[in-house]
C-alpha cells in the first residue's frame, strides 16, 4: 500500500489556486471573496483568452499570475481551443496547463464563479492524514441524459471510466473548488488521452474517479458536495444527494437582478457584512426550496416555472420537473397527493395567462 502523501493541512506549502476565466469583472469580485474566505491561498493563477488579458492583469492583487489560453496550449502542444465547446475547452486547458511551469505540484482548481460562503481553512481540501478530500454530487449512471456539452461530458466520462474498471463512477462537477495533484492529473490525462482528444469529457469526474482508482491511499472517502445554487434554482433538477453544508456559492449574476432570488444583496464582498449576507442567501434559497416542493411558487421571485414572460417552453419543462418533485416529495406522504395535484392544476391554469411561445436562439 502507498503511504499517505505528505499533504497534511499544516504542510500545504504556498497554496496556489488556478482559475479559468473570460469574465474579468466577475473574476475580480470572486477573487475578493477568495481572499476573504480562503486566507491560506497565496498565489492565484488566472488563465484567460488573450482578448481579456489586459483587463484580468489590471486586477489589484500582487500575487496574481495571468496566463493566456494560447500560452497554456503552446506549452502543452495541444493546438488552439478556439471553436471548442465549453466542456472540451475546459478539459483541453486544464490538462495542458499541467505542463506549464507556473502550475504548482498541488493546487486548488476553480471556476471564476466559485465563491466561499465563510472563512475556511485548508482542511476543506485535505484531511488530517494528508489525504485529498473530494466532493461529488451524483452517480454518473443516474445523471440525466441530455445533449448539452456538459451533460455529454459527464456521460462520456462515465463510459470512459467504466472501460477502466470503475463500475460506479461519481460526478465531481460540483461547481466548487477542489484540490488537485499535478502529477496524478498528468497520469490520468495520459491514461485517457485518446478519448480526451476525441470526445467532450468532464475533467473533474475523470480526474477524481481515475486518480482514486489508481492511488486509493492518496484520497479521503468521497463526500457530498457543499455548494449553494447548484442547480441554479432549488429543484430545477432533483438532487440525488443533498449538499452536506453550504461552503461555496455557485455564483449566478442573474440571481441578484431586480426581482430575483438574491435581489438587494451585493455581488461584491462586504467584509463587515459577509457572514450576514451569505446567511441571508442560504435562508432565501431554503425558503424557495420549500415553496417549490409544495408547488407554492411565488410570483414575486423570478423563477423558471411561473414567471410571466415569453418563456413558455421553460414553463413546460418546469411543469415536468414539478411533477417529479411531487413524486419524490410524497413517496411516504400519500395524504398530500391530492392537495399537491390541485396545486399543479392551479399552476397549469395560470399558464393560460402567459404570452404565446417565442422561439429563442440557443446562446449557450
Amino acid at each position: 500500500m502507498e503511504p499517505p502523501h505528505p499533504t497534511a493541512t499544516g504542510n500545504l506549502p504556498n497554496v496556489q489556486m488556478v482559475f479559468l476565466t473570460a469574465r474579468p469583472a466577475l473574476f475580480a469580485e470572486t477573487l475578493a471573496h477568495v481572499r476573504h474566505g480562503l486566507p491560506f491561498i497565496e498565489e492565484v493563477v488566472a488563465i484567460c483568452p488573450e482578448r481579456t488579458r489586459d483587463a484580468v492583469a489590471a486586477i489589484d492583487d500582487p500575487a496574481l499570475v495571468v496566463l493566456t489560453d494560447e500560452a497554456i496550449t503552446d506549452a502543452g502542444d495541444a493546438g488552439s481551443v478556439a471553436g471548442l465547446d465549453h466542456t472540451s475547452r475546459n478539459y483541453r486547458l486544464r490538462t495542458t496547463m499541467l505542463e506549464h511551469d507556473a502550475i504548482a505540484s498541488q493546487f486548488v482548481m476553480a471556476d471564476d464563479d466559485n465563491r466561499p460562503l465563510r472563512v475556511l481553512g485548508p482542511d476543506i481540501f485535505v484531511d488530517d492524514r494528508g489525504r485529498y478530500r473530494n466532493y461529488w454530487f451524483y452517480e454518473l449512471s443516474r445523471w440525466r441524459r441530455t445533449l448539452t456539452p456538459m451533460d455529454q461530458g459527464l456521460t462520456n466520462a462515465m463510459l470512459v471510466l467504466q472501460r477502466h474498471g470503475i463500475r460506479e463512477p461519481l460526478a465531481y462537477a460540483s461547481h466548487m473548488p477542489q484540490i488537485m495533484d499535478r502529477d496524478l492529473f498528468r497520469e490520468v490525462a495520459a491514461t485517457v488521452a485518446d478519448a480526451g482528444a476525441t470526445y467532450p469529457l468532464d475533467e473533474w469526474s475523470i480526474y477524481f474517479n481515475l486518480a482514486r482508482h489508481l492511488h486509493p491511499d492518496r484520497f479521503a472517502p468521497p463526500e457530498r458536495f457543499v455548494t449553494l445554487a447548484w442547480p441554479q434554482f432549488p429543484n430545477e433538477w432533483q438532487h440525488q444527494v443533498a449538499p452536506a453544508a453550504y461552503e461555496f456559492e455557485n455564483h449566478y449574476p442573474e440571481l441578484y437582478e431586480s426581482g430575483a432570488l438574491f435581489d438587494g444583496l451585493p455581488t461584491e464582498l462586504r467584509p463587515e457584512r459577509a457572514d450576514a449576507d451569505n446567511l441571508e442567501k442560504q435562508r432565501r434559497w431554503h425558503e424557495l426550496d420549500i415553496a417549490v416542493r409544495n408547488l407554492e411558487i411565488p410570483d414575486s421571485v423570478t423563477n423558471p416555472w411561473t414567471t410571466g414572460r415569453p418563456h413558455r417552453k421553460l414553463f413546460f419543462r418546469g411543469t415536468k420537473a414539478m411533477r417529479k418533485v411531487v413524486e419524490y416529495a410524497t413517496l411516504d406522504d400519500r395524504a398530500a397527493i391530492a392537495g399537491l395535484a390541485g396545486r399543479i392544476r392551479a399552476l397549469e391554469d395560470r399558464l393560460d395567462g402567459l404570452e404565446p411561445p417565442i422561439d429563442r436562439p440557443d446562446n449557450s
